[in-house]
């Protein structure tokens, strides 16, 4: 979780760069300013505060802000709760539901700030990939528990196979002890030769 806001960090700041190959001019802060301008406040601030509170500071800012949404229904409150219900440290269920407010707010007519519509459509995006990527990992560790079954299966059947080896080994070793015998007779049965 803690990679996926690093690489949320890291394409913010690379959007921010300026290509020095490009050939236009250089981007003028108002220009970087509208890019994360969504007309909703700092939702950064929001997002950075809402990531240094604990367990239960994050679930009752988040009952406060549903509150609230739940009440007005306007776009920058339910793009703040998706921010904030698709944070890391939020489970699985909370980004389902962040993703099923981001596609909301993507559908609606009401999302008529293009900075407002790009986070969401980036934070839709992410969430879709972050659940891709866990639905390939539980694939995958289906696949893993599959492969170690048929592993053990054929380390149990190894070991029979070496028990059964060693059990001839014994066999056969009796048997040429046997044929000895027969071949070469004890010096114990033989009968002294008369003069």
């Amino acid at each position: 979780m803690k990679q996926n806001l690093l690489l949320l960090s890291i394409l913010l700041l690379g959007a921010c760069a300026m290509d020095q190959r490009s050939s236009g001019p250089p981007a003028s802060p108002l220009m970087t300013d509208t890019l994360l301008n969504t007309g909703c406040g700092d939702l950064l601030d929001d997002y950075e505060t809402f990531s240094l509170l604990d367990k239960e500071g994050r679930r009752q800012m988040l009952k406060n802000l549903s509150g609230i949404w739940g009440i007005t229904h306007d776009h920058c409150g339910q793009l703040r709760l998706a921010l904030l219900l698709s944070h890391p440290e939020q489970s699985d269920k909370d980004r389902q539901k962040a993703l099923k407010l981001l596609k909301g707010l993507l559908s609606g007519e009401e999302l008529r700030d293009p900075g407002a519509h790009r986070l969401a459509k980036f934070m839709g995006d992410q969430l879709q990939q972050i659940r891709a990527q866990k639905l390939k990992t539980l694939e995958l560790r289906h696949q893993l528990k599959a492969q170690q079954a048929i592993s053990r299966q054929l380390s149990a059947e190894l070991a029979t196979l070496q028990t059964q080896i060693q059990q001839l080994k014994n066999i056969e070793q009796n048997i040429n002890e046997k044929e000895r015998y027969i071949i070469t007779p004890s010096t114990d049965n033989a009968t002294p030769d008369s003069p």
